[in-house]
Order: C-alpha cells, then sequence, then structure tokens
C-alpha cells in the first residue's frame, strides 16, 4: 500500500504541475491579449474566444487521464491501452461504473486519480467561470458605453472634491513608505 500511494502521488503531482502550468500560460495569454479581447468582446468573438479556452482545458484535462493510463498499461495493470484509457477517463470524471477494476492490489489509485480529477475539474470551473464573468463584464460595459454614445452623452467630469480625493490617492501612493527606504 506505500509503494502504491508513494506512485498515485508522484503521478498526482505531475498531474498538477501539467494543470497549473497549462492554466497559469492560458491565463497569462489572455492577460496579454485583454486590450484586444474587451475590445472585440461580441457575441461571435466571445463564443469563439469561450469554445478555444474550453478545448484547451479538457485538453488538459486528457492528458492527465492518458498519463495515468500509461502507468496502468506499462505496469500491466490492464491488457492494453484502450481499457487503461477508459478507466482512467472514468475514474478521473468521477462516472466509475464498474465494468473494468484495477486489481485489488493496486485499486487504491483509482481512488487518489477520482480525487485528483474532481479539484482539477473544480479548478478548471473556476478558471472557466471568471472568464465567462469577465467577457460578460466587457459586454456590458461595452453595451452601455455604446448606448451612452448613440444618445450624445459623454462621461462625467469629477467633482472638485472628488478631484482633490484622486489627487491625495494618488500623490500618497508615490510616496516612499518608512519600510521601502533604500530598496
Amino acid at each position: 500500500m506505500v509503494k502504491q500511494s508513494f506512485i498515485a502521488a508522484c503521478i498526482l503531482a505531475i498531474c498538477l504541475v501539467i494543470h497549473i502550468t497549462g492554466m497559469v500560460f492560458l491565463g497569462d495569454q489572455l492577460v496579454r491579449r485583454r486590450q484586444r479581447i474587451e475590445r472585440q468582446a461580441g457575441p461571435v468573438y466571445t463564443a469563439l474566444l469561450l469554445m478555444a479556452v474550453f478545448a484547451t482545458l479538457i485538453m488538459l484535462h486528457v492528458t492527465e487521464a492518458c498519463l495515468w493510463a500509461a502507468f496502468y498499461v506499462q505496469h500491466g495493470l490492464f491488457q492494453n491501452y484502450e481499457t487503461s484509457l477508459y478507466f482512467s477517463l472514468k475514474s478521473y470524471s468521477t462516472v466509475g461504473y464498474g465494468d473494468v477494476l484495477l486489481p485489488e492490489a493496486w485499486r487504491l489509485l483509482g481512488t487518489i486519480e477520482a480525487i485528483s480529477g474532481v479539484l482539477l475539474c473544480g479548478l478548471s470551473t473556476a478558471f472557466f467561470f471568471s472568464l465567462v464573468n469577465l467577457l460578460f463584464q466587457f459586454r456590458v460595459r461595452r453595451l452601455g458605453e455604446e448606448s451612452d454614445f448613440s444618445r450624445g452623452a459623454t462621461r462625467p467630469e469629477p467633482t472638485s472634491r472628488e478631484a482633490v480625493r484622486l489627487r491625495a490617492d494618488l500623490s500618497a501612493e508615490r510616496k516612499p513608505r518608512a519600510g521601502n527606504v533604500g530598496l
């Protein structure tokens, strides 16, 4: 059981590195293109962007399930890769039909794969939800600006009290803090 737990922890760590690296890279690409995304946040562009992000997240999950499957077949736990991948995908997604099972000495791996799959899917869901929320905000802002523009409205200037507060906030940010002297 110790050997199986160690192996599961290693595979889980590799899957975590793959997933986090993929999401950080994807997030970085989205941040770099933020202005373009905000400008083009129409229905078609938004739908295509969401499909691309969804496909990338699915690719990460399938890659991780393939890693588990490669271990299973390499150690002779299943007869072929197709069966290993089938078991891995149903474990990772927590479907768990029970028609294909690991040998009794290795059954702990399927459970650990399921736990990792749930957590990594949750991480992907949170990432995807935050993107959908951001795109919705871009779209609402854009529609509001178009509506204001069509009515000839302009952005109101800040009141003198607001302007004084903004200047004070900006000057406070520029002053070095006592702990930051010489840095």
